[in-house]
């Protein structure tokens, strides 16, 4: 899924990310979701992979990716600012 819900107003993406959640719990399917949100994906994500000029930099588990030592993952998170432990813990964000 490429961005799937990067164009749509703050309660409709909360609304669809809580029906996504459900939805993936229920089915236990797989599902690669491509987001440059960092809150979407640690609150939607098993996994966090982050890419760099088509090289893939890290994998990990959302918290272990808050935590990260690698420099562009800790940029990363650096960027988004504070309450990303929320959304880490598929928090209401």
């Amino acid at each position: 899924m490429d961005e799937p819900f990067g164009a749509l107003d703050a309660l409709t993406r909360d609304q669809l990310q809580r029906e996504f959640l459900s939805l993936q719990q229920r089915l236990g399917k797989t599902v690669v979701f491509v987001t440059h949100d960092l809150r979407e994906a640690l609150r939607l994500g098993s996994r966090i992979a982050l890419m760099d000029a088509g090289r893939l930099v890290t994998v990990l588990p959302p918290g272990d990716f808050l935590r990260s030592s690698d420099p562009l993952a800790a940029a990363y998170v650096q960027a988004f600012g504070d309450g990303l432990d929320s959304a880490a813990n598929r928090g209401a964000s």
